[in-house]
Order: structure tokens, then C-alpha cells, then sequence
């Protein structure tokens, strides 16, 4: 009844659960909730009896959605922590929202407990049919593990139907392209600055896409001849994935004409965006569809941005770096410290340059510079 006396009818659609007293755990346990009260009834005797038995029946928890949401929230804030127990870099946290939106909305909608094995297997095939990297595909499976761990670690669910999936081979799309020395340097100079700069960060400096988007100039030290490199600022402090990069000639001096064209700045990204981004960094396949069409214009064959950091690391094999500082460059290891006598000034930290760095930055000038001069004159 309202406050004025008016009969008004109930719209709400009534729900029911039991409720057993656990006395082991000393405190009441719940069953989902469901649309008619038998049901209801009929979960409670399953409950009590599991309890009698000294067990729990299969908890359905949340809806997969529902978890989805907290469990990427809890990552952000630090309560989820990873495999190894620690917390969730912020790159991996977006690595995991990005990966669990390809859950599709039928799968999304079902009870955390209600998945079994065989649907995120059927999702690996439909993904797969859809034409998805292997390791992109891995990438969903796995943040579904881990998104199940959490919720098994607070009883949300009993089981991981993700444990057991069978998963496609990392070497699904493997990346072939590498280019030699003159035909990359030909590459980058029919590009304006702006575009030949994060392939030259990716060929002459080693770095990854996201290494590229986020370096800025306050990170640059063009007198010394140095470039510190991190997927973002979490990865600068001490024991992050940060390395010191030393600039072989090519890159040095095109991370100059760009500070030159920028307006010479003290900070601010080093490959700003070019069009409106809500990060507020490069859109990397945006600048890559565009140079792919130019140079597919000129006649000559295209070159990604990781193909680009694979052509890194044979030119530092082919230049007699030894693995293991290849290895270092690459940013296949980061050292907790870097011993040596050069040294670079960033905002925060003060990094130096060992000999070894220097010495393997001096064995791929030379070969770049023969390489490249060797082509010209058999033109």
C-alpha cells in the first residue's frame, strides 16, 4: 500500500536461498539464490549434507561478468596478485582487461561455476577459427586462469575449467622479415622524421612498441649518447624492467633532427601522437597502415615495428656482440645494476654505461656503416 492508501502492485520478481550454519567454519553459508522456493529448499539439504560430510558442494559463485569486473578491479588496486604473488604491473593489468573482453557475452552471462572445461576450449577453437594468433589466443586462456585462481582463492568457485585447455602453438604467425642494414636505412629515409623515428627506436634501439610510446626526451641524453628505456614509469624504479640503451650512429642522429624539429624540448614524448588519442600516446597501428601504404607505393617491401626489433638482434649477432650482451640489450634480462664508469642523468635515477655496452655499441656502428656502405657502391 502507499502512503496515501492507493493499492499499487508489487513489480519485483521475488528470489530465494538457504542459509546452513557452518559450525567448523563458525559462520552461516549461503546458496545462490533461484526462482522458486523448492529449489531454494532443495540447495539448503544439499548444503547441510555436503556440511554433515565435512565437505562444501560445487560453489556456482558470481556471474563470470560480474567477476570479470572485480577481479580486474582488485589487480588495479593490488589485491589480486599474479602467479607468483606479487602485484600486477599496470601494463599487465590492461594486458588482462583487454584479454577477458573476448569473452563473449554468452559466457560471460553464465555462473562462475557453472563453466565447464569445454567452453573455454570451444572459445580457443572460435577464436581460432576467427584467424587469432596463437600467442594472443594464450593470452585469453590464461587471464581466464587467473581470473579463476582469484575467485578459488575466496571461494567464490571450486574449480578452474581454464587449467586444462588445450592451447595453439606460440609459433602460429611466426615473423620472418628481416632487413639488411642499407635496405633499412633506404626504408627510413623515404618516411618525413616523424614516421622513420619509431623504426629507427624499434631497428637501431632495440625497443618494444610500448617503449616506443612512452620514452620521452627526459629520457634521452643525446651529449652522452644514451636512452633509457621502459614499458611505462612503475618499470623505472629500482628493480623494474627499465634498460640503458646506447645509441649507435643512424639513431642518434635521427633522435637529434627530430629534438631539433620538435623545438629542442627538456621533456614530453619523443613520438607524440598524430592524431587525437585518449592515452594520450602513438597509436602504433595507426603509423603503421600508414608507412605500410607509402612504402608499398615507393615499391618497396614493408617492415613491422617487432619484425624491425627482430632485425635488431641479427644485426647484433652478424656484428659479434656475444648473447649474452645482445641479450641485455634486448631487454631479454634486466640487471638489478649496471657497473661502469659512463654515466646518464634522467629525472629520477642516475644509471651508468659499462665498457661491454659501449664496446657492443661500437661493434654494430662498424657494421652498419660497412653494410650500408657496401650496398651503395654495388649500386
Amino acid at each position: 500500500m502507499s502512503l496515501t492508501g492507493d493499492p499499487k502492485t508489487c513489480k519485483c520478481t521475488p528470489s530465494y536461498y538457504g542459509v546452513v550454519w557452518d559450525p567448523v567454519a563458525r559462520k552461516p553459508r549461503k546458496t545462490r539464490r533461484f526462482k522458486r522456493v523448492v529449489e531454494a529448499r532443495n540447495a539448503r539439504n544439499d548444503l547441510a549434507e555436503a556440511l554433515r560430510h565435512g565437505g562444501l558442494p560445487e560453489a556456482s559463485g558470481p556471474k563470470l561478468n560480474d567477476a570479470r569486473t572485480n577481479f580486474i578491479a582488485a589487480a588495479r588496486e593490488g589485491v589480486a596478485l599474479n602467479q607468483w604473488g606479487r602485484r600486477y604491473r599496470q601494463r599487465a593489468v590492461q594486458d588482462l582487461e583487454s584479454a577477458l573482453r573476448q569473452v563473449p557475452e554468452r559466457l560471460a552471462r553464465r555462473w562462475l561455476g557453472d563453466v565447464r572445461r569445454g567452453d573455454p576450449q570451444q572459445l580457443v577453437d572460435e577464436l581460432t577459427r576467427r584467424g587469432m594468433s596463437g600467442p594472443r589466443v594464450r593470452s585469453v586462456v590464461n587471464a581466464l586462469r587467473s581470473l579463476y585462481r582469484w575467485a578459488q582463492d575466496r571461494e567464490l568457485v571450486g574449480h578452474n575449467p581454464a587449467e586444462l585447455v588445450r592451447l595453439p602453438a606460440m609459433d602460429a604467425t611466426p615473423r620472418d622479415r628481416v632487413a639488411t642494414p642499407a635496405e633499412f636505412a633506404g626504408l627510413l629515409a623515404s618516411l618525413p622524421i616523424a614516421d622513420a623515428l619509431p623504426y629507427a627506436l624499434a631497428g637501431y634501439g632495440t625497443a618494444r612498441h610500448q617503449e616506443i610510446r612512452t620514452l620521452d626526451w627526459l629520457h634521452v641524453d643525446l651529449k652522452l649518447g644514451a636512452i633509457e628505456l621502459a614499458a611505462d614509469e612503475e618499470g623505472r624504479k629500482p628493480g623494474g624492467s627499465w634498460r640503458v640503451v646506447p645509441l649507435v650512429k643512424p639513431l642518434r642522429a635521427m633522435l637529434r633532427r627530430a629534438w631539433i624539429a620538435q623545438g629542442r624540448p627538456t621533456n614530453g614524448k619523443v613520438c607524440p601522437p598524430k592524431r587525437e588519442s585518449g592515452s594520450g600516446l602513438l597509436d602504433v597501428s595507426y603509423i603503421q597502415k600508414r608507412v605500410h601504404k607509402r612504402w608499398d607505393e615507393l615499391g618497396l617491401e614493408p617492415i613491422g615495428l617487432h619484425e624491425a626489433r627482430h632485425t635488431a638482434a641479427t644485426w647484433l649477432d652478424h656484428a659479434g656482440v656475444s648473447p649474452k650482451l645482445a641479450s641485455q640489450l634486448m631487454g631479454h634480462k634486466t640487471p638489478d645494476y649496471q657497473p661502469g664508469a659512463a654515466a646518464i642523468t634522467l629525472r629520477r635515477y642516475t644509471h651508468t654505461l659499462p665498457g661491454e655496452l659501449e664496446r657492443a655499441r661500437d661493434l654494430l656502428d662498424v657494421f652498419l656503416a660497412e653494410r650500408t656502405a657496401t650496398r651503395s657502391a654495388e649500386a
